[in-house]
């Protein structure tokens, strides 16, 4: 969806109209995402076309940016070394690794993040004048936003900071309104990030504790890699012991922007309904692995000075050994297109040489079938009932539907519904993993 955007922003079409249809009873996206990222996509689409690749080196070059500032915002409190090995700790993860084949807003907004943070530590400093960092603090409050929509929390973040610090929003206040003005121009121009999330924001009791469960463990796996054994078991124990030595220390030195920042992202991550693993937590792990660190050095400084870099090297080789295993399995070719199975190549030719431009299908990665196909296309609620999915289609006029074998994420419910209700459907075109049926009048 975020290169279908791009895709309109290039070839000037309404931003929104990428043909999904959003089906508030399975949120798989909203009906549309913030414009930055698009915006940022939109020069490589108009060069490469769909042709990922490129895309996949622009996340790289958001995450080695998104390194620097984290290096910049924490080198006054850990020192040159201790901030070096927490770039390399973030940088040679196996979970950042996998991240930059995903073309998606994660890595774009924790950048953002970080640049939005630097700019209110630096803004203390008062070199460039009052108003002239209210202003880029405004614009980096808005860039983070206009990434991604969860990014409303570091609104909250600043408030809350400079209640703390300085007992008034005088400060803040410009910022505030420099970020309003751009909402309100995005609002103008593309619509409302946020009521797209309509359909998503129903937070329960059962997807709270969910959270609660799910992100401990998905921030224990970037640790270990997910590696799951004894040695494992014991660097995590370590690593928690020190995080937790870390946060004491912390607390004691009192609060910095990005703890400010945090507190609402996090409740905003555990109110989210459902948990999306550990991309929603990104902005999370760079804090994570600086108490760690800071917890070892203050232990160090005050237990062995002489010692310090010696302890920080053995945590570094600590850590390396899980790192070590999961990149033993990993493949270090070229860069994956990940344009899809070339099954799925054959099915888009097939659906925009067997449908018409006026046809809407259901699939469940509908996103990617509209980016290929140019056509409308909708999820369906994985969780539901055959009769909701009869009500869904005819509530939107669809005229065809796609099963596939090449994955299972909706646990096989349309392959069920085709096998229950065959008299309800034409076989139109198949191959090895996709069959596109054509829907009968009566369904």
């Amino acid at each position: 969806m975020y290169i279908h955007h791009a895709q309109n922003i290039v070839e000037g079409q309404p931003y929104a109209e990428t043909g999904y249809i959003f089906n508030a009873a399975a949120p798989v996206s909203p009906r549309m995402y913030p414009p930055v990222f698009p915006l940022l996509l939109a020069p490589i689409y108009k060069i490469y076309g769909t042709n990922l690749t490129p895309m996949k080196l622009e996340q790289v070059i958001f995450f080695v940016l998104a390194l620097a500032f984290v290096y910049i915002f924490w080198k006054p409190d850990l020192g040159p070394a201790y901030s070096a090995a927490l770039v390399a700790i973030l940088g040679f993860s196996p979970i950042f690794w996998a991240a930059k084949d995903n073309v998606l807003s994660d890595l774009p907004f924790l950048l953002f993040f970080y640049v939005a943070a630097v700019l209110v530590r630096w803004s203390a400093n008062d070199a460039l004048g009052k108003k002239t960092w209210d202003v880029l603090i405004g614009l980096s409050l808005y860039v983070a936003i206009g990434t991604r929509s969860a990014g409303i929390a570091l609104i909250g973040g600043l408030v809350l900071y400079d209640l703390l610090k300085t007992r008034t929003l005088k400060r803040t206040a410009v910022a505030l309104s420099v970020c309003a003005g751009f909402l309100f121009l995005q609002s103008w121009f593309v619509g409302s990030g946020l009521r797209n999330y309509d359909g998503h924001f129903h937070p329960t009791l059962h997807s709270v504790g969910t959270n609660l469960i799910s992100y401990p463990r998905a921030l224990a796996g970037f640790w270990v890699a997910s590696t799951r054994n004894r040695f494992s078991f014991a660097v995590l124990f370590a690593i928690a012991l020190l995080t937790v030595v870390g946060a004491y220390f912390r607390y004691k030195r009192g609060l910095t922007i990005v703890e400010a920042f945090l507190a609402p992202y996090f409740a905003l991550m555990i109110l989210w309904p459902f948990s999306p693993g550990i991309r929603l937590a990104f902005p999370l792990v760079p804090w994570i692995v600086f108490l760690a660190l800071y917890g070892l050095r203050n232990l160090a400084m005050r237990l062995a000075p002489r010692y310090s870099t010696a302890a920080l090297c053995a945590l570094v080789l600590l850590i390396s050994i899980p790192y070590g295993l999961a990149y033993h399995k990993m493949d270090f070719g070229p860069i994956p297109e990940s344009t899809g199975l070339p099954e799925f190549n054959s099915l888009c030719d097939a659906v925009r040489d067997r449908t018409s431009p006026a046809d809407v299908l259901i699939y469940y990665r509908a996103r990617a079938l509209s980016l290929y196909t140019r056509r409308k296309a909708s999820s369906y609620n994985r969780n539901g009932t055959e009769p909701e999915l009869v009500q869904w289609a005819s509530s939107i006029h669809a005229n065809y539907l796609i099963t596939t074998d090449a994955f299972d994420e909706d646990q096989g419910f349309l392959l069920r519904y085709v096998e229950h209700h065959p008299s309800n459907l034409e076989l139109v075109y198949q191959n090895a993993h996709f069959k596109l049926y054509r829907i009968a009048a009566d369904f």
